[in-house]
């Protein structure tokens, strides 16, 4: 399988968002050329600022709707390497159409392209855990790795009277999306080879090697523009939350806030023992993608980017060592949480991710403090006004 080694330019979409910034710093530390695209360049003045450092080593490019065919035609020509980030996150949807379309025809449009373009080696998907979580493992009895699906979102998703459908939508369209870049992996060659046998050329061409990431909550320096306290169905928001002053919350249970998935508490069984919020530091889940360019056991899998878990009040006391006078939600374990079958004993099988990243995870401290210190920071400037 061909790597991508440091020097190559590697194209990362929607990179004036979360991730995707923090995968482009990484990249662009690690030595690689990025060029990020986004919706609108007004969108993209704060990233250029932050990556300036980079010189011609960075750039950006508009892509306006990235589900249309041949939308990456011209963004992609010279890439060797795909990070896809850019795909609906939010917990808003109404139906499955508002994200599974945008989702499955922006991650197809991109590969056509990448076939298309004949340099691109390798094709990495921003996923998420919910689509290997309620799988069809016994989770008291086994780790969930990145060879388990969700069985459950999909069907849900369909249900109008589900109180979860939007979590399920959002899922649901990730999954669809994991699945239609696999299948076309699975039935494209990509990339081209000659050798001389005798007096012939014979042209080889290799798979197009795909790597889909799962993440999860994710904490860490922020490389992007914030204009307004950051919505409560993403992670920045839900961090933010735990300190935000005004306060943004009544209270913080020891598991996480229901307000994350945006529907009321559900209860889904009657244990009482916690589901604490499965999270990874920005810079593990960059440093995941910048593994997989070069690395031989990648190719074909689903990896898991979670370092641990932990309560919305630990994150909270850990924000309050450094900065004790924020206005501090009180604990109360009648905060609302979500609950979902075997979340209180699930465990995550992360063995080749942890030897990808030389041994271990960044601390749960490190990611907190510094996503904290730099919402704070943007916070008292009144947010990033006209970026």
């Amino acid at each position: 399988m061909s790597r991508v080694e440091p020097g190559s330019l590697v194209l990362v979409t929607g990179v004036n968002g979360h991730v995707a910034s923090t995968v482009a710093m990484r990249m662009l530390q690690k030595g690689y050329r990025v060029r990020g695209t986004v919706r609108k360049f007004s969108k993209a003045h704060y990233v250029q600022r932050e990556f300036a450092g980079f010189g011609s080593s960075f750039e950006v490019l508009e892509v306006t709707d990235i589900s249309l065919p041949g939308a990456f035609d011209s963004a992609i020509e010279g890439v060797d390497a795909v990070v896809h980030v850019s795909s609906p996150t939010t917990l808003d949807a109404k139906t499955p159409e508002e994200q599974y379309v945008p989702a499955v025809n922006g991650t197809l449009s991109i590969l056509r392209s990448a076939v298309e373009a004949r340099t691109v080696k390798r094709f990495l998907y921003m996923s998420t855990i919910g689509t290997a979580i309620m799988c069809d493992r016994d989770v008291s009895k086994e780790a969930v790795t990145g060879n388990d699906w969700n069985v459950v979102s999909e069907i849900a998703a369909q249900n109008a009277d589900d109180p979860a459908r939007p979590f399920h939508i959002y899922v649901g369209s990730k999954i669809a999306a994991e699945r239609a870049a696999f299948k076309f992996a699975a039935e494209h060659k990509v990339g081209a080879s000659v050798r001389v046998k005798r007096r012939s050329h014979l042209v080889l061409k290799d798979a197009l090697a795909v790597t889909s990431i799962l993440g999860t909550f994710v904490f860490g320096p922020v490389h992007k523009a914030i204009t307004s306290p950051p919505r409560l169905d993403v992670s920045l928001g839900q961090l933010h939350a735990t300190f935000a002053k005004p306060p943004r919350r009544e209270g913080m249970n020891p598991i996480p806030s229901s307000e994350c998935f945006g529907w009321n508490a559900i209860a889904l069984n009657d244990t009482d023992v916690p589901w604490l919020a499965p999270w990874v530091h920005a810079y593990d889940l960059g440093d995941l993608f910048v593994a997989s360019l070069t690395s031989d056991k990648t190719a074909g899998k689903r990896l898991i980017a979670c370092a641990g878990k932990a309560s919305w009040a630990q994150m909270g006391d850990i924000v309050r060592s450094a900065y004790p006078d924020r206005p501090y939600p009180p604990v109360s374990k009648d905060a609302p949480y979500v609950n979902y079958p075997g979340a209180e004993e699930i465990q995550f099988d992360t063995d080749l991710e942890v030897e990808l990243l030389g041994g271990k995870w960044r601390t749960l401290e490190d990611a907190v403090l510094s996503c904290a210190r730099d919402l704070i920071e943007k916070e008292g400037r009144g947010w990033d006004k006209g970026d």
